[in-house]
């Protein structure tokens, strides 16, 4: 019994410390799937954050003559984008540029994650990926934005605030969460070791960068996927963010057996097919 109780209030005391940011950001610097044993060239991008905190990138070009645009992605909130890119590469193959990028302490980007900063990172990163799809010179071409998991709050945050917004012709949100607040209290309560804590996740953690104020009045075509087994954030989160959006969702992918973003990540999956017929609809 005490070891129990020396356990809680170890984990008090790491939440209280912390203010739960932990629950958020688990970056690490490891080069997880090198991309030219894959047979992906990308090129190296080094850019500054909003406040000159210097962050790294990748930008892959199109492998199809004709480009139909380009993607800036905001992955997960694990490891860095030598795992996270795979969600994305493929779309190199038919078309589509890809950008994406590493939150400050993510990766080789520089600095420690916090809300505040990540979304710096995040207005930074949406200007970047636009002067890199400029820079290609096809003006019929479109500019997509995914974020996925964690990165689908902070996609959906910044691009608000963002003059890109007006130019973007997709916003894609997959296996992601309205609610800092709610999710933490959900991830707490779901272990009997934590459970006891969750109340405090309304205290502790601060919804300033939730994203349900911006989805009510998002006026960019919004995709909203999620698995209704979703292990890591609940389908019902995915639920609330296309019932918040609603105004300009064109679609709402209920998913069955992707598990937590395996729609994109699977190379075998048919929703990788079903997004490029969509992106061919909306095409400028």
């Amino acid at each position: 019994m005490g070891h129990l109780k020396g356990l809680c209030v170890l984990i008090f005391t790491i939440v209280v410390c912390t203010g739960c940011t932990h629950l958020f950001y688990v970056p690490d610097r490891v080069y997880h799937f090198p991309p030219e044993q894959l047979g992906y060239y990308p090129q190296e991008v080094f850019f500054s954050s909003k406040d000159d905190t210097k962050l790294y990138a990748w930008f892959f070009r199109s492998k199809v003559k004709e480009i139909k645009g380009t993607v800036i992605q905001f992955h997960g909130n694990g490891e860095n984008i030598s795992s996270h890119y795979l969600s994305t590469v493929w779309m190199i193959e038919h078309g589509y540029n890809v950008f994406t990028f590493d939150y400050r302490g993510y990766g080789r980007s520089e600095g420690k994650a916090r809300p505040d900063g990540v979304y710096l990172d995040g207005l930074a990163a949406l200007e970047e990926a636009w002067a890199w799809h400029s820079e290609s010179g096809v003006d019929e071409s479109q500019f997509i934005v995914l974020g996925q998991s964690l990165g689908g709050a902070i996609a959906m945050k910044t691009l608000g605030d963002s003059s890109v917004k007006a130019n973007t012709d997709l916003l894609i949100l997959d296996s992601t969460f309205s609610s800092y607040k709610r999710i933490a209290r959900m991830k707490l309560s779901s272990h009997w070791l934590t459970w006891l804590l969750s109340p405090l996740t309304y205290i502790l953690i601060t919804d300033k960068y939730a994203i349900e104020e911006e989805l009510k009045k998002n006026e960019v075509p919004l995709l909203v996927l999620h698995d209704k087994e979703d292990p890591i954030v609940p389908f019902e989160c995915g639920k609330r963010v296309a019932e918040l959006g609603k105004k300009k969702l064109i679609e709402f992918w209920q998913l069955n057996g992707t598990r937590h973003l395996g729609a994109l990540a699977n190379p075998r999956s048919s929703y990788r097919q079903k997004l490029l017929d969509l992106l061919a609809k909306i095409k400028k």
